[in-house]
This record gives structure tokens, sequence and C-alpha cells, in this order.
């Protein structure tokens, strides 16, 4: 009987395996030569776990070590890349390994996570960290040294068909799988080094010597190919080869870097599952309600799966708050002399909001110019400048002392960074500009910056608009 139940319960769990649901997987990892006491501050933001997933690496967990340096994950799993990371933006993808349903892995990490070991890894754990290493290796070396670039993408392209001829494992799937994602490194190779490897709107590669390595960029085929969902770099890729496109067609610097964060290239794409991928991965970034009706909502039926749906509709919802011509957040903030002001207290002014903190270094480069544009309408009583700190309740005298020195001429409030107006617009990062009319109603709550001829350009069309409509 005890037979016929253990061979009843192997062969059900060959059949989910078998139909692709996922197990339980677990993660076992110590951080050796790491004592709590000793480094109390170390690693605050923990160590990552991302796995590959439409072309990105998606975080799925983070966790912490322990005082001994212990720390575990576990996931739901059917068979896939996943990388443990710390959450360094600069940080390469190194420490790799490829995870199986109802596996139990060991990893230990040295040297204060410089180095890996993989307890027993599988083969295709193996494979992959031989690809990565050389990778991450070439890339570099051409960060390094630019000028050696190419000679580095082609020895890595030799190596990338040797490896494949002789690393080949049993599992097909796993084969296939890592096939595409070296075709897809290489192209993101090409791309990323011709903006050197950093953001669009750094250096780049401009030599008419290498216009030829980059001649094939320009094939459609790269942003229309599935296969760069099973990469690491295939989102990067599409962003970088966009960027190049538009340089080629003459935009300037401004223009890549707002594009960068803009899903308006996914009318460029014709595959459905790169075309989900790349909308699913610019969503985050949408912050008006207008971009989301133009570049994603036309997209809806492509959304087909329950998750893909949901993330949609989220975003949908979140974005909705904050179209123009919704009634705007009214917020109940004080000033340096405790005097409270609201959103509605300003009713009948146009009102622009810069939030702002003394830390932030981009705010403070900022602030100078828009002072000088609320000068230059000092003289008109139907728009008023509000600047809101959200350096916190707690630093109000260090606040009121920066406002003295600084001499500010807007009207200056204080609040903290989790509440507020920073709270209710779901805000990422500062310096954030916004706009509202006389109404109180939403202009922009993801304005240009001051330093920008486009956040004149806003100012003046909500004035001349609300004299259109006061005159009618």
């Amino acid at each position: 009987m005890k037979k016929l139940l253990a061979f009843l319960l192997l062969f059900k769990l060959s059949i989910v395996q078998a139909t692709g649901d996922p197990i339980k997987a677990t993660i076992n990892c110590t951080l050796h030569g790491f004592k709590k006491e000793a480094n109390p501050n170390w690693l605050p933001g923990g160590i990552i776990l991302y796995k590959i997933k439409n072309g990105a690496a998606v975080k799925l967990d983070v966790q912490r070590p322990d005082a001994d340096g212990n720390f575990s994950y576990t996931v739901d799993v059917k068979e896939g890349i996943y990388f443990l990371a710390k959450p360094s933006k600069s940080e390469a993808f190194k420490h790799v390994l490829y995870l199986k349903a109802g596996e139990q892995k060991k990893v230990d990490f040295y040297n204060e996570y410089d180095s890996c070991v993989v307890d027993q890894p599988n083969v295709e754990t193996n494979s992959l960290q031989s690809w990565t290493k050389a990778f991450n290796s070439h890339v570099a070396a051409a960060r390094r040294k630019p000028a050696d670039s190419y000679r580095q993408y082609d020895e890595l392209v030799k190596f990338a068909s040797s490896f494949l001829k002789s690393g080949k494992t049993t599992n097909t799937y796993f084969n296939n799988w890592l096939a595409d994602k070296i075709d897809t490194d290489l192209k993101y190779f090409r791309a990323a080094n011709f903006f050197r490897f950093g953001r669009v709107n750094a250096t780049y590669d401009s030599s008419a010597a290498a216009q030829s390595f980059y001649q094939p960029l320009y094939d459609k085929k790269i942003i229309n190919d599935a296969r760069l969902l099973r990469s690491e770099h295939g989102m990067e890729l599409l962003n970088y080869t966009f960027a190049y496109w538009k340089l080629m067609e003459g935009s300037t610097t401004e223009q890549l870097v707002a594009n960068l964060f803009s899903p308006e290239n996914a009318v460029e794409i014709s595959n459905s599952s790169v075309k989900i991928a790349f909308l699913l991965y610019k969503m985050p970034g949408i912050n008006k309600y207008e971009d989301f009706v133009q570049h994603v909502q036309p997209n809806k039926d492509l959304f087909i799966t329950k998750e893909q749906k949901d993330a949609y509709q989220k975003r949908y919802e979140e974005l909705y708050l904050f179209a123009k011509g919704t009634p705007g957040y009214d917020f109940k903030l004080k000033d340096a002399n405790d005097k409270t002001y609201t959103l509605s207290s300003f009713k009948g002014k146009v009102v622009v909001i810069d939030i702002w903190a003394m830390w932030c270094g981009p705010c403070l480069a900022e602030k100078p110019v828009m002072e000088k544009i609320a000068e230059g309408y000092h003289n008109r009583n139907d728009i008023v400048f509000v600047g809101i700190s959200t350096d916190g309740l707690s630093k109000k005298e260090v606040w009121k002392a920066f406002l003295k020195k600084k001499n500010f001429t807007s009207v200056e409030l204080l609040s903290n960074y989790t509440e507020s107006i920073y709270k209710y617009y779901k805000i990422g990062g500062i310096p954030r500009f916004m706009v509202f009319d006389r109404q109180g109603k939403i202009v922009n709550v993801d304005a240009p910056k001051p330093s920008e001829p486009a956040f004149k350009t806003l100012l003046e069309q909500t004035l001349k608009t609300e004299e259109r409509v006061t005159n009618n």
C-alpha cells in the first residue's frame, strides 16, 4: 500500500511538472565574514532576487542577512534564469543561477558579496555563469577603453559561437533559451556601446569610422524579435535602438532623455508579445493620464492574461485621478510663520507648485530659475508660485533657517515626504512641478522643469486659456 501511495505521489508530481505549473523552490544563502554587530549599516537595501521576465530583470524579493549572514528566498518556479544582486543600478547582473521547480539551492557569498559559489549547481547554471562572466568582462573592457570596444565585440561574437557549440546541455528548452539570450546580449552590446553603456544622454560614438559597426541597428527586425524577451537586456536593447534611430533623425539630447521614459515608441513594434512587454515596462514611468490614453489605451485588447489586465487597470486607475481637468488634491500645509495654506485658498489664481528638498541638488539648481520666472509675473494677481519642501516637519527649524538664507520669494510650505501632496500623487522623485488652473483643477501634475522652455510655454498657455474662460 505504501509503495502504491509513493508511486501515485510521484506520478502526480510528474504530471504537475509536465504541465508547467509552478512549484516552490528555495534558495538558502550565506554571506560569509558578515557580522551584523560589526557592520550594522552595511547592505541596508538587502540583496535582491531577480528573474528574467519579458526582456528585463524583474524584482521578486529582497532579503537582508541575519546576525550570522544567513538569508533565504522561497519562490514559485517553473524553470528560468534568476539573479542575486545588490540594489545598485551600477551593479552588473553577475551572480546568476538556473532554477527549476522544486529545487533547493545553497549559495555562498564571499568578500562582501563580490564572489559567489552555488553548491552543486546544475549544468544549466554552470553554462549561464560562463556566458555571464564572459559578457560582463567584455562590456567592462569596452567601458574602460571605448576605442577598443569594436575588437571586444568581435571577440565576444567568436566566444559566443564556440560556446553555443560546446556548451549544449541535455535540456533542449534551456539550450533554446540560452541561444536567444546570447543573440539579444550581442545586439545589446552593439546598441549600448553607441551610448558608452550609459544613459541615452551620455557621450555617444559619433566617429565616421564606426558607422558601419552600427549599421545593423537600422534593421527593423531588432524591435520585433521576441527572442529579446529572454534576456535581462531586452528592454534596454529597445531603449538604445529607439534612441539611436532618433539621434540619427536629428533629435536633441533633451528629446532623447524625454523619450527614454515614454511609451510612444510602442507604435513602431508590430510583434504583439514584444509590444505588450514594452508597454508593461514603460507603464510605471507614465505620470500623465493623457500619455496613457494616447500610447497605452489603444493597445488595451493586447493585454490578455490576468496579470497583464491587472497591471493595465491598476495604472489606469492611478492615472485617472491625475487627468487634466480633475480637481487637484486640496493639501493643508503651513509656512515658516505657521500660516496654513490649502490649494483651495488660492482659488482664482493659477497655482504653480515646486516640490523640492534641501538635500536635493537638482531641486536647488531649478530654484533660482523658478524664482526668476516668478519675478516676471510679479505684477499679476492671477498666478502664484508655491514651494513645498518634503524635508519633513522634524526639520522645521533647519528649513526655516535655510529659507531665510536663500531669501526665496515664493510661498514656501513644509511637508513630510510620506504624506500630503507627495503621497497623493505617488511622487517617485524630485524635483516635481505641477500647475493648477484658477478653479484648482489639474493642468499638469508632471510639468517640465523651469529650466526647459516648455515650462514657460505651459504657463503662458494656461494663463491665456483662463483669460478666455473668464471673458466668456
